[in-house]
């Protein structure tokens, strides 16, 4: 179980590299070549959905129930104690220069999806030219249409993107635009790809890197990780308190840096990186939505302000234990707040 949540640490980080290379593919001037790139990726219509029932969710979700010795003093919460607040995301409004890209980080095993262990919501202001990456933990404790109440992470596997864009606008009031699944398995190329990434660490997390992967010599300040590095640099949950939101705090520093590099690269680098990244991406974006998308955002990419943030923010959830699962119970007004300022282009 915990070899497989360290695997969520390379979230989303792929699909974002190979969206942003697209777009400045696209936008300079080889839409033809472009074309051909698109015909890597992969589409969700290409399989199947397979749809589980409840009692096939519930086999898939077995190991997330911790033995009573290892729940240690968390607050113990019967499902129908959870307050879910005022629904008031149909009254939510969305600026018409906001698009919204949900980016998925899974690790598929068996027949079924894996829980989507990353989920970072990317809202592109088209007025304001800011990217804003808001990480939706895992553990999340919301409604899931159709099903009993669970992490939000129980979504993907359940009923896929549909369901868990679903999930998103019931609980949130979020509409997301597209959606843009990631195989992580090939992290660490990924960074290599793009020539590593510039990051400021503290004396412990380069500590923990230089153990992990045993070379490398990384202090504090800001260093030059390989894909190695910024591997394990991503999967850090326990050198703080808060575990996995400093962890998602971590994925949008990782973000930003391959922003960064995909900014500054030259067009040959650029088309190099994304035929490379691309066949990892799987999409519900038809070709033409993606050229639409790639020639409508471009101006933004030019001189972007990136903001991060988190649904729950500090301050505003309590960790409980429900059914014997550690989940994170947001106050979901203020989280619904939060996605209306940030849909709203405040």
């Amino acid at each position: 179980m915990k070899r497989r949540k360290r695997r969520g640490a390379r979230a989303a980080l792929i699909g974002l590299s190979v969206f942003l290379g697209l777009v400045l593919a696209v936008m300079a001037g080889v839409a033809i070549y472009a074309t051909r790139l698109m015909n890597l990726v992969n589409r969700v219509g290409d399989e199947p959905l397979q749809t589980l029932s409840q009692e096939q969710l519930d086999e898939l979700l077995s190991d997330e129930v911790l033995p009573p010795e290892e729940q240690g003093g968390a607050v113990v919460l019967q499902p129908e104690q959870v307050q879910w607040g005022e629904q008031t995301q149909h009254n939510i409004s969305v600026s018409d220069d906001v698009r919204n890209f949900l980016l998925i980080g899974q690790d598929a095993r068996g027949d079924y999806r894996a829980r989507s262990d990353t989920m970072i919501l990317v809202t592109v202001n088209k007025r304001t030219h800011t990217i804003t990456l808001t990480s939706i933990l895992r553990d999340l404790y919301v409604q899931i249409p159709g099903y009993q109440d669970n992490k939000i992470n129980a979504a993907y596997p359940a009923g896929g993107m549909e369901l868990l864009n679903e999930v998103l606008e019931v609980n949130f009031g979020i509409p997301v635009d597209a959606n843009v699944e990631v195989d992580f398995g090939r992290f660490a190329q990924v960074i290599n790809t793009v020539g590593g990434v510039d990051l400021e660490l503290r004396e412990d997390e380069a500590a923990h890197i230089n153990k992990e992967v045993g070379y490398g010599g990384l202090g504090a300040g800001v260093m030059h990780l390989d894909g190695n590095q910024a591997l394990s640099y991503s999967r850090i949950r326990y050198l703080d308190r808060d575990a996995d939101f400093s962890r998602t705090n971590r994925q949008r520093k990782v973000i930003n840096a391959i922003i960064e590099k995909f900014r500054s690269a030259k067009l040959t680098e650029l088309v190099e990186m994304v035929e490379q990244l691309l066949p990892m991406v799987t999409t519900d974006m038809t070709n033409g939505e993606m050229l639409a998308y790639a020639t409508e955002l471009f101006p933004v990419l030019e001189d972007c302000t990136i903001v991060s943030q988190r649904i729950p923010e500090d301050g505003a959830y309590e960790l409980a234990m429900i059914r014997g699962m550690s989940c994170v119970v947001a106050d979901m007004d203020a989280a619904r707040a939060l996605v209306e300022r940030t849909l709203a282009g405040e």
